[in-house]
């Protein structure tokens, strides 16, 4: 038997809008994305942290068949209620005014959902964790000159992340979570048509740790723009893998595997440079046996 450890994979409910910054407002909800006959639930959050043109501000709302669009100047989100798909398009050019700079905050464009305390499921516990996805990128342009554009510091990506927490931590940070570890899958990356790996490192904006598992574990072809990718992969043993390497290297004090749930998940854009681009997602789920 297969249970689902998110909710609302159909995208019939309300959308919750997010800040300007994590650390400023944490996950407080400002606003929402509502549409006619939306369900009341509220399950899913878009996060644009960095964002000068945010959908919290100036959107437009616009319905064309099956598809409704909410944009901004820079901005699209487009959503197929009860379809299970959803689209995101980003012209950062509208919000740098000039290329990003060491140390500047760059753009994001995420969906997220929080797994509350009373619905999560420790991976202890679990056979198997399911992931699917199908994604395309249909577009991405760098819009910087050549002398202006450093790989080093400017790029389009698109990862699928996930909190690994430790649940019997009562110790909560400044977004009111336990303490955990960044467990992601790097979907794209305008740098590279293979993304090597695994990799682990710290994330400088939670000061945790991240373990990213090598596309070829899910994804063996070189990617190309247009084209429909559909992941499968049951991604507990991967996160097993990162528990013990970041136990390892001295993370997560004190917790134990049996400790061990998700607690939430984020997937999109993160665009520390000047580009033009459009992904589209379908068919997520996550479950588990």
């Amino acid at each position: 038997m297969e249970n689902s450890v998110l909710k609302d994979v159909k995208f019939n409910g309300k959308f919750g809008l997010k800040g300007f910054s994590s650390k400023e407002s944490g996950h407080k909800i400002f606003d929402t994305l509502t549409w006619e006959n939306v369900f009341e639930e509220q399950d899913w959050t878009l996060a644009e942290w960095a964002s000068v043109h945010p959908l919290r501000a100036d959107r437009k709302q616009v319905k064309e068949g099956d598809r409704i669009d909410f944009s901004t100047e820079s901005k699209v989100v487009s959503l197929w209620p009860g379809k299970g798909k959803l689209s995101f398009f980003a012209d950062t050019s509208k919000e740098y005014g000039a290329p990003r700079k060491s140390g500047e905050d760059w753009i994001h464009h995420l969906l997220e959902q929080k797994i509350e305390a009373g619905d999560r499921v420790y991976l202890g516990d679990m056979k198997a964790l399911d992931l699917a996805l199908d994604f395309s990128v249909d577009e991405c342009e760098n819009l910087m000159r050549r002398e202006e554009y450093d790989p080093n510091l400017h790029a389009a990506q698109i990862s699928w992340f996930f909190t690994v927490e430790n649940n019997r931590d009562t110790k909560l940070d400044f977004e009111g979570r336990p303490d955990y570890l960044w467990f992601g899958l790097p979907l794209f990356d305008n740098r590279h048509a293979v993304i090597d790996g695994p990799q682990i490192f710290l994330d400088r904006g939670t000061e945790k740790v991240i373990y990213s598992v090598k596309r070829a574990e899910y994804m063996e072809e070189p990617f190309r723009i247009g084209h429909k990718y559909c992941v499968r992969m049951d991604i507990l043993p991967s996160i097993k893998k990162a528990f013990a390497v970041a136990k390892e290297q001295d993370w997560l004090k004190g917790a134990r595997w049996e400790d061990m749930a998700i607690g939430s998940t984020n997937l999109g854009w993160e665009i520390p440079g000047t580009f033009r681009c459009r992904c589209t997602f379908e068919n997520l789920s996550l479950t588990f046996r």
